[in-house]
């Protein structure tokens, strides 16, 4: 018999046990007990019914490597290997098969009975499909997302608050010209900005807590710069503070609509030359006649200053009607070679003056191109004269030509003069722009124009207080 304590005892016991058969029997996840001999079933709880379609005592002496995905059976032997080996907790990801016939994500975490001669496995089963396909969607999405980043025409990146790169795809390669991503991986992104505008971006960077976009200048590895369109937006990456920035080469874009502003400007310049150099043109014989005329009654400097300044009103003007009305095209083909003799001639005495050397390096084996001589002739008069200023103590210039393998002809007017600043070689030949003090622009506006007809082009390549040096291509036929 047992006295009260020993009944107080059982009866715990007993209400224990109703407690754990309940949980076992209204639980969602599955419970079973193992072999610990040949890992075959011994118990199953209810809930099997519901998650693999089998009733509990369908599965009594089944081992569970028959039931999961031949794939998986690995990872089921390697599972009860080691609790057999341990006391700790494993745990497992593998595919079941239900009655149905089709499988199933489990986890199954397993342990043995404490008992040291312990005859059962404990495991405890959870059906975790639906965040197997979550978390396959979720990884296909990202390969999805990485694959059109990577390929994405714009560069795409995310650096820090501090502006260093934590990741760039592989436009930005090239957009920074390196040929391995991680050379710029780890570097602040102000290393690849020009330097008179980190300062403009260090503060838009620091105050900005929304999407913005600004046009920023950046400098590649082999110092070119490329115009590009910056935009960055405040974001959380691996829980940091980070920018997410998108940067969209617009150099080409920028290239056309300052063409474009160039063509319109060139307009406005054509209207205004047709509508005032007849007007200017008149008044200005007749006050260049009496000025003339009070030069022969009497000596006056004023009077040389006078002519001079009108002299130069006079050939503003008609640097504007050339650019005003279009000249009809005289092509025939003409000895370039010639034209450049006879035009060095005519500034040796000017250039003896003024303690200049000009050197010629003709190599034109078929000196022969399509072309209007006369315009070309007035290039070469512009150019040289432009050489000429640029030396007031004297000095060198060396013209040269040459014919290229492209059926082009190279010529080059070169100096060593004071040079032009880099800032201002990018507006040479816009109206009115000038390094000269009594300047128009006109005269390498209108060079370029006379080149460009003739198919050609002009560069300007200069350093300061070394020399600039003009290069002009022409091809040998000028195509229809």
């Amino acid at each position: 018999m047992l006295n009260n304590n020993g009944k107080k005892a059982f009866i715990n016991i007993q209400e224990e046990f109703e407690r754990y058969r309940r949980l076992m029997n209204y639980a969602t996840d599955l419970f079973t007990t193992h072999s610990v001999e040949d890992c075959s079933i011994i118990y199953a709880s209810p809930s099997v019914k519901s998650v693999l379609g089998y009733r509990p005592d369908e599965l009594i002496g089944k081992k569970l490597a028959d039931l999961c995905h031949p794939n998986d059976i690995e990872k089921i032997t390697v599972l009860f290997s080691k609790i057999e080996c341990q006391q700790a907790e494993m745990r497992t990801e593998y595919r079941i098969r239900r009655k149905e016939g089709d499988y199933i994500w489990f986890e199954t975490a397993c342990i043995k009975d404490g008992k040291e001669d312990a005859k059962e496995l404990l495991c405890i089963s959870k059906d975790i499909t639906s965040y197997k396909i979550t978390e396959q969607e979720l990884e296909e999405s990202k390969e999805k997302y990485e694959l059109l980043i990577e390929n994405f025409q714009d560069t795409v990146g995310i650096v820090t608050k501090d502006g260093y790169w934590i990741y760039i795809n592989d436009a930005g390669r090239k957009l920074f010209g390196v040929t391995r991503k991680e050379e710029i991986i780890g570097k602040n992104i102000m290393e690849f900005i020009v330097p008179k505008e980190r300062e403009r971006l260090k503060n838009e960077l620091s105050k900005t807590a929304l999407s913005k976009s600004i046009d920023i200048t950046v400098l590649r590895t082999d110092n070119k710069m490329k115009a590009v369109d910056m935009k960055f937006l405040p974001s959380l990456y691996r829980e940091r503070q980070t920018f997410q920035i998108v940067l969209r080469d617009v150099t080409e874009q920028k290239k056309a609509e300052e063409i474009i502003y160039q063509k319109e400007k060139l307009s406005v310049i054509g209207q205004l030359a047709a509508g005032i150099a007849h007007e200017i043109r008149n008044p200005l014989t007749a006050v260049k006649g009496f000025t003339q005329l009070l030069k022969t009654e009497e000596s006056n400097e004023y009077l040389d200053i006078m002519m001079e300044e009108m002299e130069r009103i006079e050939q503003i003007v008609s640097d504007l009607l050339v650019l005003g009305k279009p000249q009809a095209a005289n092509i025939e083909m003409v000895n370039i070679k010639r034209i450049l003799q006879r035009t060095i001639s005519l500034f040796h005495a000017e250039a003896m003056l003024h303690n200049i050397e000009i050197v010629q390096e003709l190599d034109l084996s078929d000196p022969y191109i399509e072309g209007e001589a006369d315009k070309l002739k007035q290039v070469l008069i512009n150019l040289i004269k432009n050489a000429m200023e640029s030396m007031p103590k004297g000095g060198e210039i060396i013209i040269r030509a040459k014919q290229l393998p492209s059926e082009e002809i190279l010529i080059q007017v070169m100096d060593n003069g004071v040079g032009i600043p880099p800032e201002r070689i990018e507006k040479l030949g816009e109206p009115f722009f000038s390094n000269k003090e009594k300047g128009t622009g006109l005269g390498l506006m209108i060079c370029n124009r006379i080149i460009k007809n003739h198919k050609g082009k002009m560069e300007i390549d200069s350093e300061v207080n070394k020399g600039t040096t003009i290069s002009i291509t022409l091809h040998k036929k000028i195509a229809s």
